[in-house]
């Protein structure tokens, strides 16, 4: 709901014509269909990759992390801009200031749409996925912004026949916040619909299945005491247990590659050759 649009209430549109959605998505795909010819070729969409600039090699030693790295798609930030809230909830409460000329046409349209601390980000394209499957709007994972908390939806985009939007709750009034151009923005994530509903938490209270978690996290404790981050052999990474055992459908990356092998033998060596002397 826009400022102009709020408190007041106006009559529906009503099309004198009806439009089918017809747009075949597929089953592995984020269609991006832009608002006008001129937004074609959105070079500022693009898929996660493992690296951050300011992971050091310990980062890359956590295959949860750098898998968390890879989990979604980003739009990034078209030019640099600071960004500021003065702490009401006003609908011109926050202000922003492009600092280098915007790309033209402008492909990301940045505005305080609902007061209350919240920059939204306009893409200018409609996002689809396929029948059934949402999108999580989220944070850029491991890329933080001081000052910004992005705020969470879950959007049915099979169904969303509308632009698409990113909003981002201001945490630092009466400061001016730099955003740097390439900096992501927002980050979607698909995922079935209905797939976390009917999850529910469980605690474990087999006597037997209890005692073998205990005593397995208990070795898992002891090897991480004797060789604390030098010298581990990195189980986990490989996909097995603390008894040797390979994990089930072990997923090392979400690109294929064995990037990580290369990244643990570098910071190994590092590590040593910084202990040797």
């Amino acid at each position: 709901m826009s400022g102009s649009d709020a408190g007041e209430k106006r009559p529906k549109i009503e099309p004198n014509e009806v439009i089918a959605d017809s747009l075949n998505v597929g089953e592995k795909e984020i269609v991006l269909v832009p608002l006008d010819f001129v937004f074609a070729n959105p070079s500022h969409f693009r898929k996660l990759e493992s690296k951050r600039d300011w992971f050091t090699g310990h980062f890359y030693k956590c295959l949860p992390l750098v898998f968390g790295n890879q989990h979604g798609f980003v739009m990034l930030s078209m030019c640099s801009f600071v960004v500021r809230w003065n702490g009401s909830e006003a609908h011109d409460g926050v202000s922003v200031h492009i600092l280098e000329p915007e790309p033209s046409p402008r492909q990301i349209v940045l505005s305080s749409h609902f007061g209350s601390g919240i920059l939204t980000v306009q893409s200018r394209f409609i996002v689809r996925t396929a029948r059934g499957v949402n999108l999580m709007v989220k944070e850029p994972p491991n890329y933080p912004v001081d000052g910004f908390s992005w705020m969470n939806a879950v959007v049915e985009t099979d169904n969303l026949r509308r632009d698409f939007t990113f909003n981002i709750k201001i945490t630092r009034p009466h400061m001016d916040i730099y955003v740097e151009r390439g900096t992501p923005l927002g980050c979607i994530v698909p995922y079935p619909r209905y797939y976390l509903d009917e999850f529910e938490l469980a605690e474990l209270t087999d006597e037997e299945e209890l005692h073998k978690s205990r005593l397995t996290c208990d070795y898992f404790g002891e090897d991480r005491a004797r060789y604390g981050a030098v010298g581990q052999d990195y189980r986990y990474m490989e996909g097995v247990d603390i008894f040797g055992c390979p994990f089930k459908e072990h997923q090392k990356s979400l690109d294929g590659g064995e990037w990580w092998r290369k990244k643990v033998q570098d910071s190994t060596r590092d590590e040593t050759d910084r202990t040797e002397n």
